[in-house]
């Protein structure tokens, strides 16, 4: 008897490796088949993702949608972009969702989805109207009645105002929003005082405020950790690699020295084992993703290394001149590591 129920669990388990394997190629054949990928993104984000009046996509989000495209098909205009949330991934709407989605234990266990890996390190921040008074939060805080906006109900910002001020028992009124876009209106039409949201996100629509942008101010202060990843689905685990490892190899490129200029030089020339990895110049590269050896050096060619991809839309000759900050490589004092290309 003991016998047979190994038997059934072996069998059992090799059914569900099957499954999954089969589930695995799916949406790379999808993509393949389709001619391009599906990206979900947060409209009217500048910097990150921002539809503009040609139509076109810009963004450090977009960017990584285009690198799928270009590793995949050999485009990095083979994607499709609309403004979607995590419903739509599970949905299967999308293919893949670069929507500043937060890392959460919540998202990660009790939802449909993995977070294949962290591609900007983020915290949450408020911004005020400057006739408020305040410079920093600490000026903030003593203040009574303070109305503040956050999305709700389900976003992370919500949450952690709540505990924000549970925690340091402000006397602040909450306004009640429930999208993006209603956050923006009711703060910039006065109906809030501060609105709290990442960062990044507030330095990136204060640089957007071209005519009055000495209005208001984002206060210094983080009171959040807000790892942002892009999210994929779960039954997808060959996807999930593929996602990761797209974001990954801009890290390698930039780590090794290799740009969308010196690309060919490099992959003529180099010596180097893991640079001739990379750019396809060496074979097996492509092998776990049924994709060609060169689909790293795509990635490369036509979008560019982190660092390149973070200049061309945050960096110091943006409007943003946003620093790196954690969002350097390890080895000039960020978190942004990758695994060795081996």
């Amino acid at each position: 008897m003991k016998r047979f129920i190994g038997i059934f669990a072996m069998t059992a388990l090799a059914a569900v490796l099957q499954s999954g394997t089969a589930n695995a190629a799916s949406t790379m054949s999808a993509v393949k088949d389709r001619g391009y990928v599906k990206c979900g993104v947060t409209a009217r984000v500048p910097g990150f993702s921002m539809h503009g009046v040609n139509g076109v996509w810009s963004g450090l989000f977009v960017d990584f949608c285009r690198a799928a495209g270009a590793a995949v098909l050999g485009d990095a205009n083979a994607i499709q972009i609309e403004d979607y949330w995590l419903d739509a991934l599970e949905g299967r709407e999308v293919d893949v969702l670069h929507a500043g989605s937060t890392w959460t234990f919540t998202r990660d266990t009790t939802r449909e989805i993995e977070f294949p890996g962290i591609y900007f390190y983020d915290g949450q921040g408020f911004i005020a109207h400057t006739s408020l008074g305040a410079t920093t939060l600490k000026n903030a805080m003593v203040l009574e009645g303070l109305k503040v906006c956050a999305i709700g109900p389900t976003s992370t910002a919500h949450s952690n105002l709540e505990d924000f001020i549970a925690k340091n028992k402000l006397q602040w009124n909450l306004v009640p929003v429930q999208t993006m876009d209603g956050m923006w209106r009711a703060f910039f039409g006065g109906r809030c005082h501060v609105a709290l949201h990442d960062r990044s996100a507030l330095a990136a629509v204060h640089a957007g405020r071209l005519n009055d942008s000495d209005a208001f101010i984002v206060f210094p202060d983080v009171i959040s950790k807000e790892p942002l990843s892009p999210a994929v689905r779960s039954d997808d685990l060959q996807w999930r690699d593929f996602v990761a490892w797209v974001t990954l190899v801009t890290i390698t490129a930039e780590e090794l020295g290799v740009t969308q200029d010196n690309a060919d030089g490099m992959k003529a020339n180099s010596q180097s084992p893991e640079v001739r990895r990379l750019l396809g110049a060496e074979p097996g590269f492509g092998q776990g993703f049924g994709l060609d050896d060169e689909w790293g050096y795509r990635i490369i060619k036509q979008v560019g290394n982190y660092g390149e991809i973070f200049a061309r839309n945050l960096g110091p000759d943006t409007r943003f001149r946003m620093s790196r900050g954690l969002n350097s490589l390890w080895r000039d004092g960020g978190l942004l590591y990758a695994p060795p290309l081996r």
